[in-house]
């Protein structure tokens, strides 16, 4: 799997052309895991 595309400009130098979003999955799993996470830890520390 290629998570990054290059292509050749006029000069032929490499250039950046875009990234993969195959992967895109992984950071929003994550940010749900640590606000899920958070919200627990928050709720056990309540007094009362």
């Amino acid at each position: 799997m290629q998570l990054l595309r290059y292509t050749q400009d006029v000069f032929g130098r490499k250039m950046l052309v875009g990234v993969n979003w195959d992967l895109l999955w992984i950071p929003v799993a994550a940010a749900g895991v640590l606000i899920a996470l958070h919200l627990i830890l928050r709720l056990r520390r309540r007094p009362g």
